[in-house]
């Protein structure tokens, strides 16, 4: 079993990512518990909030998993087993909802921690933080099979902790706690390169990076700094300039964003930091009544389809809870709705 440092560790690496399209009152969330070997699903209304477990969840995976993603087709699911070093194919039922593993599992590097997927759901991406690589995968449209591309895995430097995928498919970023540091690849059916004048250098306790959906900035949360680094991305060769860092709550696990607001998960102070973003400058502002109370040790932040609610994963609490959104302010507000988990969950993958 993990220890609990590193359970911290990966569950803030887990991509929570938001895809597909179906029904139009509720949507599905696949949320991984490393300590049951488990991922447990879940239907929401897309009104309410209100959670149903699925039949039959939660479903067997393998050793530890750390990360989950749904594809975009709604069909198929994949999960990081971070201690079995493999990736885990589960098919949907379209209906229910539930969950069926196909086997075998596709080997990875040692420890896959981060997963990412580019929007159409043709490649995957592995984040292998013990052995330092970077595993990239074709999908099978039909089947949703994963094959590795010419010269995967890539080499990356020593410990990293996670990755994010620029909105265009064209480059990929991955922080380095150790180095406090960013580096970047573009990307060409698949194939990793590395860009040149990187990395760049941001705050201590690097642990979770994203990049704004417009493609314009990379976000990076420093835990140990407690702030939030802000990086102009260069639409052509994806190289990065730093523009500022600027303070949060108390240890940053976990970034969101949504519209013209960053939403920031700190561990240590049990709340959401929200700001503003300036589309241009990228300059950050905390919104009024911002930090907001997010329970116990939030440490990720998942968005529902339509943009109404922000789920958080508690590992203290061993929960899932909804706060609800004001798309117009940035302003969260508590609702009564959650899921127990029964363990810790380390991270979340939802569809309509």
């Amino acid at each position: 079993m993990p220890s609990k440092r590193t359970s911290l560790v990966f569950i803030a690496l887990g991509l929570a990512t938001l895809v597909g399209c179906g029904s139009a009152s509720t949507h599905t969330a696949y949320v991984t518990l490393p300590n049951s070997n488990a991922v447990a699903a879940y239907r929401i209304d897309n009104n309410s909030a209100q959670f149903t477990s699925i039949v039959g969840s939660p479903y067997p995976a393998g050793n530890s998993p750390s990360s989950v993603l749904v594809h975009p087709s709604n069909r198929f699911v994949y999960v990081a087993n971070r201690i079995e070093n493999d990736i885990s194919l589960f098919t949907i039922d379209s209906t229910l909802g539930s969950l069926k593993e196909v086997l075998p599992r596709t080997s990875t590097g040692l420890t896959p921690g981060s997963l990412a997927m580019d929007t159409p759901g043709n490649f995957l991406f592995v984040l292998n933080q013990v052995s330092s690589s970077i595993s990239v995968y074709s999908i099978n449209s039909g089947s949703g099979a994963l094959s590795a591309v010419a010269g995967s895995p890539f080499a990356t430097s020593p410990n990293p902790v996670a990755l994010a995928l620029a909105p265009s498919g064209k480059f990929l970023y991955v922080v380095n706690a150790n180095l406090a540091s960013v580096f970047a690849y573009t990307i060409a059916s698949g194939v990793l390169q590395p860009v040149a004048g990187l990395p760049v250098q941001v705050g201590n306790g690097a642990l979770a990076i994203t990049v704004d959906p417009a493609g314009n900035f990379v976000y990076v949360a420093n835990s140990t700094d407690s702030t939030v680094s802000v990086l102009s991305i260069n639409s052509s060769t994806g190289a990065l300039t730093l523009l500022g860092s600027f303070a949060t709550g108390t240890q940053p696990m976990s970034l969101a964003v949504l519209g013209q607001y960053l939403y920031v998960a700190n561990l240590g102070s049990s709340s959401i930091s929200v700001f503003s973003v300036a589309p241009t400058t990228g300059v950050l502002t905390q919104i009024t009544s911002s930090p907001f109370s997010a329970g116990s040790a939030p440490l990720f932040e998942v968005f529902d389809p339509n943009n109404l609610f922000l789920y958080i994963g508690s590992q203290s609490a061993m929960s899932i809870s909804a706060l609800s959104i004001d798309a117009s302010t940035g302003v969260l507000t508590t609702t009564s709705q959650s899921a127990s988990t029964g363990v810790a969950p380390s991270s979340m993958s939802v569809s309509k």
